[in-house]
C-alpha cells in the first residue's frame, strides 16, 4: 500500500504545473517516472475517480484536477487566517491577560493553529494541534453552532456519548440547545469540559466567502472569570474576532440554515 501512495504521490507532483497548465498522456508519465505504462494507467484511475486528477476528454491527457486546488485553498485559508489573527491576538492577550487560541475546523474536529499564552502565574496553556471533536469546548462549539443545520445534524447523529472526550456529560439534545444560546449572543462560553478548572470565551471567525472558519478564544482558570470578567472578556473576543472576519473580506451576510 505505501508503494502505490509513493507512486500516486509521484504522478501528481510531475502533473504540478510549472508557469502554465499542464497535461501529459499516460506514455510520457510512464517515460517520466520509470514506472509501467499498466501501473500508471491503474493510480491515475484512481486519482480521478477521487477528484486529484482530470482528464482532456478530446487529447486523452491528465492533468491536477480540482480537489488538489481544493486541498490548497484549505490550507492557504489556514495560514492566512493565522497570519492575519496573530496581531489581533496579541491586543487581546494584552487587555484580558489570559490565554488567547486560535482555531479552526477540520472535517468533524476543531483544531488549535496559534496561541498566546496568559502571562500569569496560574493560567493554561493547551498545545497548538490539539483536536477536539466539534461539539467539545467553547473554541470548536461556536464552529459548529455556525455551520449548517444539516452539517449538525450529520456530525451528531452517530457520535457515542458514552465515549466522547469531555470531563462532563454531553447529549445530542444539550448540544443543540447550546448552539441555539451560543447564536442568539454570538459566542460561546464552556466550563470544565476539555480541561478540569478552566473556563474558555470563543467567538466565531467569518471568511469573505460569508463562511465560519474558526474562532478566537480566550482561556483561564475558572476561579477568575466572574460574572464581570465574562461579560467584558465576551465583548473582547467578539470585537477581535470581527475585526479578523472583516480582515478576511467578510461582509456581515451570514445567515444560518
Amino acid at each position: 500500500m505505501c508503494g502505490v501512495i509513493s507512486k500516486a504521490i509521484q504522478i501528481l507532483d510531475v502533473l504540478v504545473p510549472q508557469g502554465s497548465e499542464k497535461e501529459m498522456s499516460v506514455t510520457e508519465i510512464s517515460r517520466e517516472l520509470g514506472m509501467p505504462v499498466q501501473s500508471v494507467h491503474r493510480i491515475l484511475n484512481s486519482l480521478s475517480r477521487h477528484g486529484f486528477v482530470a482528464q482532456n476528454k478530446k487529447t486523452k491527457k491528465y492533468k491536477l484536477g480540482l480537489c488538489v486546488m481544493k486541498y490548497g485553498f484549505l490550507m492557504w485559508d489556514s495560514l492566512m487566517l493565522r497570519s492575519l489573527a496573530r496581531p489581533f491576538m496579541e491586543e487581546l492577550s494584552q487587555k484580558t491577560k489570559e490565554s488567547v487560541y486560535l482555531a479552526t475546523r477540520e472535517n468533524t474536529e476543531g483544531v488549535y493553529i496559534d496561541s498566546i499564552d496568559s502571562p500569569q502565574m496560574l493560567k493554561i496553556s493547551e498545545p497548538i494541534g490539539l483536536r477536539l471533536p466539534l461539539f467539545v469546548g467553547a473554541s470548536n462549539r461556536v464552529i459548529l453552532a455556525y455551520l449548517s443545520k444539516k452539517v449538525q445534524d450529520t456530525l451528531l447523529m452517530n457520535v457515542d456519548w458514552d465515549k466522547t472526550p469531555s470531563l462532563i456529560r454531553l447529549s445530542a439534545d444539550y448540544i443543540m440547545k447550546d448552539l441555539e444560546v451560543i447564536r442568539a449572543r454570538g459566542y460561546a462560553m464552556t466550563s470544565g469540559e476539555a480541561t478540569e478548572g478552566t473556563t474558555g470565551i470563543g467567538a466565531p471567525i467569518f471568511s469573505f466567502e460569508n463562511t465560519v472558519i474558526g474562532s478566537l478564544n480566550v482561556a483561564g482558570p475558572s476561579l477568575r472569570f466572574t460574572p464581570e470578567k465574562i461579560e467584558t472578556y465576551a465583548y473582547q473576543v467578539k470585537k477581535y474576532a470581527d475585526l479578523i472576519s472583516k480582515e478576511l473580506g467578510y461582509r456581515n451576510k451570514y445567515r444560518w440554515s
